[in-house]
């Protein structure tokens, strides 16, 4: 018993010492030791870096997503870029200075400016055109009656307004496809908006930028279903495509590759809330009919 106590007053002795060793006699220095709670290691994310430029959410097995700028992903195996941010030309450049990584444009062309290590994604914007003709025809079945029409604005782009009109007609036969010519200003492309609805036209679409985002914006000033062709495409799907071949170690290069409906890269992303629910159905169902390679119906 006394042996313990004379242990334990050592011990609180030996405390005190190491107390004032530490700072015994300077009464302005105080020393705190806080307890640092274990910090639980981050996951660690294996796989093939792919660089993503632009508004692209992609996800595939084996392959680790890295968002930046074109500058700052450059050097990764695979760098995925968007034509929405990024033109083929500035692309093109970069596969120069990083011959050792691969370039995927999505959404666009490579056009003149193909390199081994560039592949162009291309979405088929006529086969958008004529989904967004299917819209466009089953609204004005269901709000306009007999007389209803609809319209394609903006720059004279037959082959669009041709694909538009060839959806509208596949599941309203008749209906009266109004083609409103503008230049590719804003300005101009609103003013053929409000005068095609003011012809009668129940549903605008144009192909994109911002002529269509003014054409858009004249159709709700009227309530009036407004469409662009990017509404019908799901340009992360054919960048994924390109993602697996690469986790897969193919690489492409040199050409471009078209995705239409059949690969699922064309279908419904986005509809005009002032479509109804009901209709918003139908669509789908025709954009499967479409992938399929049926005469879309809407039914």
């Amino acid at each position: 018993m006394f042996r313990g106590m004379r242990l334990r007053a050592a011990l609180i002795a030996s405390v005190l010492l190491c107390a004032c060793a530490a700072g015994c006699g300077d009464t302005t220095k105080t020393v705190t030791v806080q307890a640092k709670r274990a910090e639980r290691p981050a996951a660690l994310r294996t796989g093939l870096r792919v660089g993503v430029v632009g508004p692209l959410r992609l996800r595939v097995d084996g392959a680790v997503p890295e968002h930046g700028r074109l500058a700052d992903v450059a050097g990764d195996a695979l760098v995925v870029v968007s034509a929405t941010r990024v033109d083929a030309a500035a692309v093109a450049a970069a596969a120069d200075e990083h011959p050792s990584s691969h370039f995927a444009l999505v959404g666009a062309a490579t056009s003149g400016d193909k390199r081994p290590n560039v592949l162009g994604l291309v979405l088929n914007v006529r086969e958008a055109a004529q989904l967004g003709g299917v819209v466009a025809g089953l609204i004005a079945a269901g709000q306009g009656g007999q007389d209803a029409r609809v319209a394609w604005v903006g720059p004279e782009e037959r082959p669009l307004a041709t694909s538009f009109a060839r959806g509208a007609q596949d599941v309203r036969p008749g209906t009266t496809v109004l083609r409103a010519w503008a230049r590719d200003d804003p300005a101009a492309c609103k003013e053929a908006a409000l005068g095609a609805i003011g012809r009668g036209a129940v549903a605008v679409m144009a192909h994109g930028g911002s002529c269509a985002e003014a054409a858009i914006a004249g159709a709700h000033q009227q309530n009036v279903v407004g469409m662009r062709v990017a509404d019908f495409e799901l340009p992360d799907l054919a960048a994924e495509s390109a993602m697996r071949d690469a986790v897969a170690g193919v690489y492409r290069g040199g050409e471009d590759v078209v995705f239409g409906a059949a690969s699922g890269a064309i279908g419904v992303r986005a509809l005009d809330p002032r479509v109804p629910p009901d209709l918003a159905v139908r669509a789908r169902t025709a954009a499967q009919d479409l992938a399929e390679g049926r005469r879309p119906s809407g039914r």
